[in-house]
């Protein structure tokens, strides 16, 4: 047992969160493929964590319409997000989870904390033990800007200040910025279920 991801688990739980651990990535897509109602449409929040898991590919193959902005040309994305919004599934993982239950996310567009914060009525959280850091707010936001947003950046080959060799976060000197809004989430959003799946492996950034 990690007592780690099992505190985490405990303090999410405490702020209206559903949230389990998982011995291995493998173990939560399973829970997740029995979980989902069968032909149900889900919309996937941009996500490494869910793409080395599969999870895509997976939930096509149960029989899905499965909404992916990865998945379409950069014209299409925009209608595509907005029809994301409406289905009644989501699946996403998160840029931080502090030991106290505090999910932090980063994003560009807004797309992903949208749907978690008013959009589909059920969302997964996918989230690896690289992701759980200790403190609070201020811890979760440097192990974003410091780790997540340059392997992001580096991965979407943008030439932000910190995708440079050594580089740090510079907002102000950053047009092609991926990182314009910052969310907490402190409790559960009210008639929502979030169901945060916390899994005993290093995934995504």
């Amino acid at each position: 047992m990690n007592e780690m991801l099992e505190t985490t688990a405990a303090a999410l739980r405490a702020r209206g969160f559903d949230a389990a651990v998982f011995s291995s990535a493998k173990e939560a897509s399973g829970f997740i493929r029995r979980d989902l109602p069968t032909g149900a449409a889900v919309a996937i929040g941009g996500s490494v964590t869910v793409r080395q898991m599969g999870l895509d590919a997976l939930l096509r193959q149960d029989g899905h319409p499965v909404f992916s902005h990865w998945d379409v040309p950069p014209e299409d994305r925009p209608a595509l997000l907005h029809e994301a919004m409406h289905a009644p599934l989501y699946l996403c993982s998160a840029n931080a989870v502090t030991q106290s239950g505090l999910i932090v996310q980063i994003d560009g567009t807004g797309n992903r904390v949208s749907a978690m914060c008013y959009g589909p009525q059920t969302v997964y959280v996918v989230v690896g033990r690289n992701k759980i850091v200790q403190g609070g707010y201020t811890q979760a936001v440097r192990r974003i800007k410091q780790v997540a947003c340059p392997l992001n950046a580096r991965r979407q080959g943008l030439s932000t200040p910190c995708a440079q060799e050594g580089g740090s976060c510079h907002a102000a000197q950053c047009p092609n910025s991926m990182c314009r809004m910052i969310v907490a989430f402190e409790l559960c959003p009210i008639g929502r279920r979030i169901q945060v799946l916390l899994v005993d492996e290093d995934l995504g950034y």
